[in-house]
């Protein structure tokens, strides 16, 4: 089944197709719905892209680690005293999935077995290891995990499971120094959590690329708690599939009284007076608010109609005091249920979208505010139809 067939196999109409890369339409409903789209998917973007996995906090300590699951894609990154290696997260004895956490810290070995791997890969505690026996190359490569490159854009830890991704900051291309600039100015993680969506995963990425649905969805969050979403967005960056810009902010009611409350963290090093947002292809968002907290968000299939939600939030790195830590303390307080609020907005309108597309039989349009949903649906067009390597 090619991607622009239907789930019976059927040729989509002709009004049903993505249209050449600079039209402003949405994409093929079935792209939204169809198992074997999200296969090709997985194969042709996730596979062949470098993904996140965390950040270099979190792999900081030896044996921490961090996973992350894809249809068909299963990885942890774990720290061997201060290297970090990526492998596939399943055990090559019978298959269980060796740390089964999101992320933590602990050595890599499988809990079934109790096969223990080193930083090569290689199950160096097996149990009754004779029967096991490695004593030519092939069976030692045999019992070997696969290993994905692993690389770094400052705090940010990402991996190529295919080997056939350029090196990471050609990758990311414009979007490098930015995102290494707010790694630099993260400080103290405030929250991790992941939220399930019954949607599918470009719902997600589709509705963090522009600020069109602030006011009718998130009126008091955004447009009122934080002045963002009255202007239109600057600094427009598109860089092969990804893209940043500024959402400008307006000053609230009791502006002073903020500005008073935040004058704890006037000389932080990183500030602008906006709504900074980054996006990276094919599913990874990252945002920063006036550089006075910090947003990563990453949309992780499960299977055509559901998504999880992986987030995490921070606060800036900044030396307090220890009236100022408490009043920060309160601030990260609010931030984590402001973050919360936004997400449950977008999550209620997200699956109504989900079971719209699954009856409508006409296509979606974009304004001329989407332009950055244009240029990721121009991205995803060509990859869908094309290996990385074009």
């Amino acid at each position: 089944m090619s991607w622009l067939t239907d789930e019976a196999g059927r040729t989509v109409p002709p009004d049903e197709r993505s249209p050449t890369p600079g039209e402003a339409a949405t994409l093929p409903k079935q792209n939204y719905r169809c198992e074997a789209v999200l296969r090709r998917e997985v194969e042709r973007m996730f596979a062949e892209s470098w993904l996140f996995v965390g950040t270099a906090a979190e792999l900081a300590e030896n044996h921490s680690f961090v996973t992350l699951d894809l249809p068909g894609i299963a990885v942890v990154v774990q720290n061997f005293r201060g290297e970090l290696r990526a492998f596939q997260n399943v055990c090559t004895h019978r298959f269980n999935r060796i740390q089964t956490q999101e992320r933590g810290r602990r050595p890599l070995m499988c809990g079934y077995h109790a096969w223990s791997f080193d930083q090569s890969g290689f199950p160096v505690g097996r149990p009754k290891r004779e029967q096991f026996p490695v004593d030519t190359p092939e069976a030692r490569e045999r019992l070997c995990l696969p290993r994905y490159r692993v690389e770094t854009c400052g705090a940010f830890v990402f991996v190529d499971v295919s080997g056939t991704a350029p090196p990471l900051d050609q990758y990311l291309g414009d979007i490098a120094a930015p995102l290494r600039a707010i790694g630099d100015a993260i400080g103290g993680e405030i929250q991790f959590d992941s939220v399930p969506h019954d949607c599918n995963w470009k719902l997600l990425v589709e509705n963090v690329l522009e600020c069109y649905h602030c006011a009718a969805v998130h009126p008091e969050s955004f447009i009122d708690g934080l002045g963002i979403g009255h202007h239109p967005i600057r600094d427009v960056v598109l860089s092969d599939g990804h893209s940043s810009c500024h959402f400008p902010r307006r000053e609230i009611r009791r502006e002073h009284l903020r500005r008073k409350i935040l004058s704890h963290l006037a000389d932080r090093a990183y500030a602008h007076d906006s709504f900074f947002h980054i996006f990276v292809f094919p599913n990874l968002f990252v945002s920063s608010q006036e550089g006075l907290t910090f947003y990563i968000g990453q949309a992780l299939p499960v299977d055509a109609r559901r998504t999880v939600l992986r987030t995490r939030v921070y606060e800036p790195h900044l030396a307090l005091s220890e009236g100022a830590r408490a009043r920060q303390d309160m601030l990260n307080q609010q931030t984590v249920g402001i973050a919360g609020r936004v997400i449950a907005e977008d999550k209620v309108v997200l699956e109504s979208v989900q079971r719209g597309l699954e009856v409508s039989s006409k296509p979606g349009v974009l304004g001329a505010d989407e332009v950055r949903i244009a240029a990721f649906f121009d991205h995803y067009r060509h990859r869908m139809v094309s290996s990385h390597g074009g």
